[in-house]
């Protein structure tokens, strides 16, 4: 039989580990990105504004100023699988076009009631924070 102190004790430690592990949505909103890249305040970031920062990273992550990105640039934000789905040519680098089809498939990932727009709840969802790791 289990004792009732160890019962409360795995409970107390489930329930600290789950909301650590629970993305902002669960609570707090920090939607404070979504706002630095939203320059007509709308709330909510449409393809363009969403096309705009993610061109703005591209440049930002392209170290070698070859005008591609090489995995090791994109590390931390785009995974292998990600990478090789985002890359048909299989040149092992993702260019200007490459990279925007990857962000435009999680814009609409991260958009599942379809309205062309982010809106803070679906930016901090877990489709909405893989989007981040493009944009932001």
């Amino acid at each position: 039989m289990i004792s009732r102190s160890l019962l409360l004790g795995t409970a107390a430690y489930l329930g600290v580990a789950l909301a650590l592990s629970l993305p902002a949505e669960a609570g707090h909103r920090d939607c404070s990105a979504l706002h630095a890249l939203n320059p007509d305040g709308d709330g909510s970031l449409d393809w363009r504004e969403v096309r705009s920062a993610a061109k703005a990273l591209f440049h930002k992550l392209n170290n070698d100023g070859d005008g591609t990105l090489e995995l090791d640039e994109v590390a931390g934000r785009v995974g292998l699988l990600s990478f090789a789905r985002a890359n048909p040519d299989r040149d092992g680098s993702l260019d200007m076009g490459e990279w925007l089809g990857l962000v435009k498939h999680r814009f609409e990932r991260a958009n599942p009631d379809g309205d062309a727009t982010i809106e803070c709840d679906e930016w901090t969802s877990l489709r909405g924070l893989r989007l981040q790791k493009v944009t932001y």
